[in-house]
């Protein structure tokens, strides 16, 4: 690759895909590693950018990691079942999936992000087996593509759906399962307690407020995604809390062990299907 990749290369929301990949790197170095992501910590050396910026997001790097750890859980699953699958992740940003899980012999792997992430997507993590997808979520294209194989689909959408306000996830919703009707859904879901707190959140709120984006979405109860459906089913629901929980501060724990505080900011990764009609 020639030369670093500059702040200038990132803009508005596509900066935030800046946070995971420093929680993964930082997460890299630790013996009690949530996951471990090389890539990551090698990517990181390749960006010309002040990441210490972020050194006071101690939760949200532990989250990132545990959120990460959780979704690579739900694809190996998925995978172990169907070895011929496609997998479809949208909003990739920097996250090198396919490779933390050992880039499977699938039937494809989709990688999909805005213009342009996935130009500098290519200069530090070129394709190695699967393929990438320039584009809109709410694209069909992807969609149809990935019908086309005729195999089993698991998408996967991470730190993505909270940007986006209630009507537009119905709408991805109902073009998902429209165009793949089998398709399973594995998604990280923000409490409504965080929505319009994009300010204070530890990570967040070091970005430039002009290029900050807002916390647009979320719900209290997982299962209030799946009524954005007819016929959607919440197959399986992850608290992060459980994943990574033990990471967090005393004072944190001993809220999470509260009702209030299990339902208002304790993040959920959910795997949701369709109903066979």
């Amino acid at each position: 690759m020639d030369g670093k990749v500059s702040p200038a290369d990132f803009s508005g929301l596509s900066e935030t895909l800046l946070i995971p990949l420093w929680a993964k790197a930082v997460e890299y170095r630790r013996a009690d590693a949530l996951l471990r992501d090389e890539e990551a910590a090698r990517m990181l050396d390749l960006i010309d950018y002040d990441f210490s910026r972020f050194e006071s997001a101690k939760m949200s790097q532990i989250g990132c990691c545990g959120r990460a750890a959780v979704i690579d859980g739900e694809v190996r699953r998925f995978l172990a079942i169907h070895h011929d699958a496609v997998v479809v992740q949208l909003g990739a940003g920097l996250d090198a999936r396919f490779e933390r899980v050992g880039r499977p012999p699938v039937a494809a792997w989709y990688d999909l992000d805005l213009p342009e992430v996935m130009a500098v997507r290519r200069r530090l993590l070129p394709e190695s087996g699967n393929r990438y997808l320039e584009g809109s979520l709410f694209d069909e294209e992807w969609a149809r593509e990935a019908a086309a194989h005729g195999k089993p689909v698991l998408v996967v959408v991470e730190g993505v759906l909270m940007y986006f306000g209630e009507p537009q996830v119905r709408a991805f919703f109902e073009m998902l399962w429209r165009v793949l009707p089998q398709a399973v859904l594995v998604a990280d879901l923000m409490s409504g307690f965080g929505v319009k707190k994009a300010a204070k959140h530890d990570a967040l709120r070091n970005l430039d407020e002009a290029s900050r984006p807002e916390f647009k979405w979320g719900v209290p109860d997982p299962e209030d995604a799946a009524k954005l459906l007819p016929g959607l089913e919440t197959a399986a629901v992850h608290n992060l809390y459980a994943a990574c929980g033990h990471r967090y501060p005393l004072w944190l724990r001993l809220l999470y062990k509260t009702a209030w505080g299990r339902r208002n900011l304790d993040m959920k990764i959910v795997r949701l299907e369709k109903q066979a009609v």
